[in-house]
């Protein structure tokens, strides 16, 4: 096309610069022929095709906004996410603390008292000049490590390097739950001792015996540490005894960590930790205007810039959509619990603008002496309850079930949005045949003009012709 009209436009210059033909610039007419004819159908379907991919966006922006408030629910419907314990302990120092499971943390206080502390059996061999010193001449041996206080388990360990290193390291390669190392006594390196360490625990004491001359004899020769348990009084209740200085069954939940004897009372309290709920609350209220914000800007004409909302013509959906987002905070829990069974029962309220607010004194109440019927009637009690469980729902998975429903591919929007990206595809066909179409009507309008110029320009020449022939008649009659 580009080329027929190029080659054209410059015959038809041609033509009037040689003073040829009827003078017509037929290109510039066939142009503005053709533009008349098919121009109208191609701005009204370019109109038709932008405001339709402005709505496909504004479909994008409603569901956008509506999957937030989704989100926002699904915050709220696992109990462990919404509920948190806060631990106070006044002297870490003493035992330190570490939350073992949130689930299992139960709101009270604690005075623990550290008694005695865990420790483990320490024995030391004789002494020895370094620690290459060969112990049995150079022969391999054995020993016997009886482990256990009541019903005690012999381990033998054969060495076959007889020196304080060799002990060492046949030692720890056995694995009996009892270490070994060399140490030096004094600054020249000329006495050394082995030291064996136990496990902490009164279970877990243990003693010596060797065929070589390595230890001291005698009961309870070099036994420099005896194994005991740790010991703690709860709430009164003494002698709690553990092997170690961990503590991970005392109280629910929590793990202690005794670093120190103390004889004045620890007090650790568990308390409500109610922020992390506040928190997922304050964004349910957030999202929730955040749409409001968003319909009405699809909706309404900007003053400013005179632009029209994405979704003007389609008011009656987004009115549609507000209403279903609307209902859920009068909708009703499955498990509804001590007078609580919907949003505007916590103090989540509609202003008269239309936005969300809480009211901070219905609110605060309720958390005061219904915090476990709040959480029963958000999440039923539940972590990561399924979409299909047959059993009751909390408000939140509930409501969040009605937005999911909203949202499918079923729902209104999505089929909206479907259906005007389809109508933008069919514009763009439109468009493309409508511009061929433009192409070939300028192209038929050249040629016609082209047959008219040659027959213009034939009919000019027979009458130069017979002007001629009239003149020289005229001349020859005149000699």
């Amino acid at each position: 096309m580009a080329e027929t009209s190029a080659a054209s436009g410059a015959g038809s210059s041609l033509v009037q610069a040689m003073n040829l033909g009827s003078g017509v610039d037929i290109q510039a007419l066939a142009t503005s022929l053709a533009q008349a004819e098919n121009q109208p159908r191609i701005d009204s379907f370019t109109k038709k095709k932008e405001e339709t991919s402005v709505s496909v966006s504004g479909y994008g922006s409603l569901k956008s906004s509506v999957a937030l408030i989704k989100t926002a629910f699904d915050n709220l419907k696992n109990i462990s996410d919404v509920t948190n314990k806060l631990v106070t302990n006044p002297k870490p120092e003493t035992a330190a603390v570490s939350i073992g499971s949130q689930a299992e943390l139960r709101t009270g206080s604690y005075d623990i008292t550290v008694d005695q502390l865990a420790t483990g059996t320490i024995i030391r061999s004789k002494a020895f000049g370094s620690k290459s010193s060969l112990i049995n001449s150079g022969a391999p041996f054995t020993i016997d490590f009886s482990i256990g206080s009541s019903s005690p388990v012999t381990s033998s360990v054969s060495v076959t390097t007889d020196t304080p290193e060799g002990i060492v390291s046949a030692v720890n390669a056995a694995n009996i739950g009892i270490t070994a190392r060399v140490v030096a006594r004094d600054t020249d390196n000329s006495e050394w001792v082995i030291l064996y360490e136990g496990a902490t625990g009164t279970d877990n004491d243990f003693t010596i015996a060797s065929d070589a001359t390595i230890h001291s004899t005698g009961a309870n020769a070099g036994k420099l540490q005896t194994a005991q348990n740790s010991s703690v009084t709860m709430n009164g209740l003494r002698l709690i005894q553990r092997a170690t200085n961990k503590l991970t069954d005392v109280i629910p939940g929590l793990e202690l960590s005794l670093a120190s004897v103390d004889a004045n009372p620890i007090k650790i309290s568990i308390s409500d930790d109610t922020s992390v709920l506040r928190a997922a609350i304050d964004d349910l209220v957030y999202t929730y205007n955040a749409f409001r914000q968003t319909a009405t800007e699809l909706t309404t004409t900007d003053e400013e810039t005179g632009e029209a909302g994405a979704l003007e013509n389609d008011k009656s959906l987004v009115s549609m959509v507000q209403a279903q987002v609307k209902n859920l905070l009068d909708l009703d829990s499955s498990t509804a619990s001590g007078g609580l069974s919907k949003l505007r029962d916590l103090g989540i309220n509609v202003k008269l603008s239309g936005d969300l607010a809480i009211n901070e004194k219905t609110f605060s109440a309720a958390l005061a002496g219904n915090l476990s019927d709040i959480l029963t009637m958000l999440t039923a009690d539940t972590d990561n309850q399924t979409d299909f469980d047959a059993g009751n729902k909390g408000l939140a998975l509930d409501a969040s079930l009605v937005l999911k429903d909203m949202l499918a591919s079923t729902g209104a929007i999505t089929s909206r949005q479907v259906s005007a990206e389809t109508k933008v595809v069919d514009y763009e066909k439109r468009l493309e045949d409508l511009e061929k179409r433009l192409a070939a009507t300028q192209q038929r309008y050249i040629t016609q003009f082209a047959a008219m110029e040659s027959l213009v320009q034939r009919s000019k020449s027979t009458g130069d012709y017979l002007k001629g022939q009239f003149t020289a008649m005229e001349n020859m009659y005149k000699n």
